[in-house]
């Protein structure tokens, strides 16, 4: 599969009439959304690894959301995507937006799974000041996955993924990026969008994400109460379904 000339690994499946693009979760690598790609169809689905991650090590990506967006904004355009929906897993959900909120005029729709919120977090957040501190470090890396995970025989390769993502981008990203909000902007977002929230997430807040929704004109969220932070890998099924019935819901109104 190709690269973009600024660095970025994409793939394209399947096949439809409307594109939809699909951003993984930090750490992740494209690999992440492929079970979920599996169970749709009607769509051509392009699935990009993030900037510093996996085959896109190469890229530019200093972990912060602007930068990111602008950097998978141009590969979405070398790899023939100019109006799409959009669906992110948690990083890639923030990434999503900021896209959403830049170039409304292209994305069609946004969908968040499990995605980071809004508003960010704090310097005190020990989920995600744990993952800062053990960049590198297989082991720590190993029992992290596990904790976040519902059913950690699924997961257990994402460790794997972790590792090759840049210092740049981990740094930037875990003690940068993920401080910053975009909650101010979400009255003005244009984008029917919708939100993934898992019952079982440890990763992200839910009354934070609900309250992004609560935010978005026509906003929707739909609760899964035994979906985890990685259920692009657990439950890509029950994903894959609720991405279809929200994209369907829209074509025919």
């Amino acid at each position: 599969m190709p690269h973009t000339g600024s660095g970025i690994y994409w793939e394209e499946h399947g096949r439809g009439p409307r594109t939809l693009v699909m951003l993984p979760g930090f750490g992740a690598s494209a690999g992440l959304m492929t079970g979920i790609a599996r169970h749709l169809s009607g769509f051509r689905v392009l699935l990009f690894d993030l900037p510093g991650h996996a085959k896109s090590v190469r890229a530019p990506a200093d972990g912060r959301l602007p930068s990111l967006a602008a950097t998978l904004h141009d590969a979405f355009k070398e790899a023939g995507a100019d109006a799409y929906h959009l669906a992110g897993c948690s990083l890639g959900g923030a990434i999503a937006l900021r896209l959403a909120l830049d170039h409304p005029d292209e994305v069609r729709a946004l969908v968040g799974i499990v995605p980071w919120n809004a508003a960010g977090t704090t310097a005190e957040d020990e989920v995600i000041a744990g993952f800062d501190a053990v960049y590198g470090n297989a082991e720590a890396l190993a029992h992290g996955v596990a904790a976040i995970s519902v059913d950690p025989s699924k997961t257990s390769d994402l460790k794997d993924s972790m590792l090759t993502v840049t210092e740049e981008m981990w740094h930037g990203w875990l003690a940068g990026g993920a401080l910053t909000s975009q909650a101010d902007e979400l009255p003005g977002l244009r984008v029917p969008t919708c939100y993934i929230v898992g019952g079982k997430d440890v990763v992200v807040d839910r009354a934070k994400q609900l309250d992004d929704v609560r935010r978005i004109p026509g906003g929707r969220a739909v609760l899964l109460s035994d979906l985890g932070h990685l259920c692009g890998l657990e439950r890509p099924d029950l994903v894959a379904n609720e991405i279809t019935a929200f994209l369907n819901s829209l074509a025919t109104a």
